[in-house]
C-alpha cells in the first residue's frame, strides 16, 4: 500500500511542470558553473604554478640568506568548484620574513574572463541552497492543504488507506522528487570537473564529495518536511505559501545577508590608533635601541663599507667592514624578531574584536537551515575562514622553524648574510686609511678605476659556483596544517545535530498533525 502510494506522489510530481522547469534549470545551471569554475581553477592552479616556480627560482639563485625568503604557497582546494566559500578571496600565500610576522594572506589575483567575473561567486552548494530549496518550498507547501482544497484528500481517506502511509508516501515521494534533480547536476558537474586535467580529487576529497551529495539530500529533506510541517497545519495553500515563502526569503537571502551585520552587535570593537600607537612605540625602541649600539660601536667608516650593492648582498668591501656588519646584523635581526613579536601580539589584540565576529558569524549559521547548509558544506570542502586561518598558523610554525635553521647556521652572526664574498677576495678599496673624501668621489679618477674593477670582477662572479648557498636541509612545508575529515566533522557536529533535529522534529510534528488533520 505504502509503495503504491509513493508511486504514485512521485509520478504526480514528476509530471507537473514546476518539476520539469526546476530540473533543467538546476543541471544548466550547475553545469555552467562547473564550467567556469573549471577555467578558473585552471587559472588559478598555472598561477599557483608559475608562484611556486618563481619562489624556487628565487631560492636556487639565493648566494647570501638575505635572500632566502621561503613564501608558502598553497594550491587552489579542488573542492571549491562545489563549495567556493573564501578560498579565493582570503588568500593562499603566506610571506615568511624574520622582522615581520605573518598576519594576512596574499592572493594570487583572480580572472580576466568578464563572464567567469558574473558568475564565479555561484556554484553547486548555491545552487541547492536557492533553487532546489525553494522547489521543496514549492512542493512541499500544498501537499495536504492543496489536497484538501481539491478534494483529493477526503476522497483518499474514505478508502481504508492508513493515515501514516499517506504522510509516509508524500515525504518519501517528495523528497525522491527533489533528489533525482540534485543527483543529475551533482554527477553532471562531477564529470565536467573530472574531465580537467588541472582539477584532481584525492582519495580523501572523494569522501567528502560523497558525504556533500548526502548532506544536500539532508538539506533539502529538512526544507522540504518543513513545508509538508506548514501544509499540515494550515487550511487553505495560499495561507501555506505565503508562510513558506516568508520563511524562505527571510531564512535563505534575509538572514545570508544579515547575519555578517549582526554578528557585530556585542562585539566591542578598539580603535586601530591603539594599535598604530603601539607600534609606533615598538619601532621607537627599536631605533633606540640601534643608536645606542651605534654608539658603543662605531662604524669602521665609509672607505670601509664600500663596495657593489644589490639584490640584498653586498661585495668587495674591507675585511674590516665586513667584521663590523656582522655583529650589527646579529644584534639588529634579534632586535627586529622581538619588535616584530610585539607587533603582533597587539595587533591580534587589536583585532580581537575581527576574530568574535567571525565566531558568531560561524555560531548563529545555525539558525538558518540555509545559511546552516552553506556552512556545513564550506567546512566540508575546507574552503571557510577557518581553514585560512589554520594555514596562517602554520605559517608562523614555519616562520620559527626556518629561524632555528638560520640560528643552527649562525646566519645572523655570519658574513654571509649579507655577502658572497669569499674569506680572499680582494676589497673595492684595499688600504682605506689612506682615501680622501675626494678620492671618494663617484666621479674620481680612483673610483672609475675601481667600479671598472668591479665590474670585471662580478662577471668572474657570475661563473662561480662556490656562491650558491647549499640549502638541501632548508625546512619545508607540508599540508599537515589542512583538517582531516575527522576534524572537519567535529567542526561539523552542532551544524549537522541542528540540521536532523529539526528535519526529525518537523517530520514528527507533520506526522501526528496529519493523523489528526480534517480533510473536510
Amino acid at each position: 500500500m505504502t509503495g503504491t502510494l509513493i508511486r504514485k506522489e512521485l509520478l504526480a510530481n514528476l509530471l507537473t511542470l514546476r518539476l520539469a522547469v526546476a530540473l533543467v534549470f538546476t543541471v544548466l545551471l550547475s553545469a555552467l558553473t562547473t564550467v567556469i569554475g573549471s577555467v578558473e581553477h585552471s587559472e588559478r592552479m598555472d598561477a599557483y604554478r608559475a608562484e611556486v616556480a618563481e619562489f624556487r627560482k628565487d631560492l636556487d639563485q639565493a648566494t647570501v640568506y638575505a635572500q632566502v625568503q621561503p613564501h608558502i604557497v598553497a594550491p587552489p582546494q579542488p573542492l571549491a568548484l562545489f563549495c567556493r566559500g573564501v578560498d579565493k578571496t582570503a588568500g593562499q600565500v603566506v610571506e615568511i620574513y624574520i622582522g615581520r610576522m605573518p598576519a594576512s594572506l596574499s592572493s594570487l589575483g583572480g580572472t580576466s574572463n568578464d563572464l567567469m567575473k558574473i558568475f564565479v561567486e555561484i556554484d553547486f552548494a548555491t545552487v541547492v541552497t536557492v533553487l532546489l530549496s525553494f522547489l521543496a518550498v514549492v512542493l512541499g507547501f500544498d501537499a495536504v492543504c492543496g489536497e484538501r482544497e481539491r478534494g483529493t484528500l477526503r476522497q483518499m481517506l474514505v478508502n481504508p488507506v492508513p493515515r501514516g502511509s499517506v504522510i509516509v508516501a508524500k515525504l518519501i515521494g517528495g523528497l525522491l522528487s527533489l533528489w533525482i534533480p540534485l543527483a543529475l547536476a551533482f554527477v553532471l558537474a562531477l564529470l565536467i570537473a573530472s574531465s580537467n586535467p588541472d582539477v584532481l580529487f584525492s582519495g580523501d576529497d572523494w569522501v567528502r564529495l560523497a558525504l556533500l551529495f548526502i548532506l544536500s539530500c539532508l538539506f533539502l529533506g529538512q526544507v522540504f518536511s518543513l513545508s509538508l510541517m506548514v501544509s499540515t497545519l494550515t487550511r487553505d495553500s495560499a495561507t501555506a505559501l505565503i508562510i513558506c515563502l516568508f520563511a524562505w526569503l527571510a531564512g535563505s537571502v534575509g538572514y545570508m545577508n544579515a547575519l555578517p551585520s549582526l554578528s557585530r552587535y556585542g562585539v566591542e570593537e578598539v580603535p586601530f590608533q591603539n594599535f598604530m600607537e603601539q607600534n609606533r612605540e615598538f619601532w621607537n625602541i627599536y631605533n633606540r635601541e640601534k643608536n645606542e649600539w651605534n654608539e658603543t660601536h662605531p662604524s669602521p667608516g665609509e672607505a670601509y663599507l664600500k663596495g657593489i650593492q644589490g639584490q640584498g648582498r653586498l661585495r668587495y668591501a674591507h675585511p674590516r667592514g665586513y667584521a663590523w656588519l656582522q655583529q650589527e646584523n646579529a644584534f639588529m635581526q634579534d632586535k627586529h624578531m622581538e619588535r616584530a613579536s610585539r607587533s603582533h601580539k597587539a595587533m591580534s589584540a587589536n583585532y580581537q574584536h575581527l576574530a568574535r565576529e567571525a565566531f558568531l558569524v560561524d555560531q548563529w549559521s545555525i539558525l538558518s537551515p540555509f545559511t546552516n547548509y552553506k556552512a556545513l558544506a564550506n567546512q566540508l570542502a575546507r574552503t571557510t575562514l577557518s581553514d585560512k586561518f589554520r594555514l596562517l598558523k602554520a605559517g608562523h610554525r614555519y616562520r620559527e622553524d626556518f629561524i632555528q635553521y638560520l640560528r643552527g647556521r649562525n646566519a645572523f652572526a655570519s658574513r654571509r648574510w649579507f655577502t658572497d664574498d669569499p674569506e680572499h677576495q680582494e676589497p673595492m678599496i684595499p688600504h682605506p686609511e689612506e682615501m680622501s673624501p675626494e678620492m671618494l668621489a663617484p666621479d674620481s679618477p680612483f673610483m672609475k678605476e675601481r667600479m671598472a674593477w668591479a665590474q670585471k670582477q662580478e662577471e668572474l662572479a657570475a661563473t662561480d659556483a662556490t656562491r650558491q648557498l647549499d640549502l638541501t636541509d632548508l625546512p619545508r612545508f607540508g599540508a599537515d596544517w589542512q583538517r582531516n575529515l575527522g576534524g572537519s566533522l567535529a567542526v561539523m557536529t552542532p551544524g549537522l545535530a541542528m540540521l536532523l533535529l529539526t528535519f526529525g522534529g518537523s517530520v514528527l510534528v507533520a506526522m501526528l498533525r496529519f493523523l489528526n488533520y480534517d480533510p473536510k
